[in-house]
């Protein structure tokens, strides 16, 4: 929806939506309910897909998944400022 949006400047069909998806209506209209509930979109029951307005187009980062942290790697530059590490660490 979101690509539709901002690359097609329209909010795509039901139609659209099943092409795309490969799912069916059913399943399309219960994802919307879905975004709806979670606050990704605003969008009225029983009006078509093309009426949602977007409020948030990615998904969260889910807390219950940290991140590892990584430590800078330190960088070999060769005499024409290449990086040499490239080439002999891997």
């Amino acid at each position: 929806m979101r690509h539709s949006a901002v690359h097609h400047a329209h909010m795509p069909t039901l139609q659209e939506l099943e092409i795309k998806s490969g799912r069916t209506p059913s399943k399309i209209i219960s994802g919307l309910r879905e975004l709806v509930n979670e606050k990704y979109i605003e969008w009225t029951p029983h009006t078509p897909p093309e009426s949602a307005r977007i409020i948030e187009g990615w998904e969260r980062i889910d807390p219950r998944f940290k991140k590892k942290k990584s430590e800078p790697q330190e960088l070999q530059w060769g005499i024409d400022g290449s990086k040499t590490n490239y080439w002999t660490d891997y």
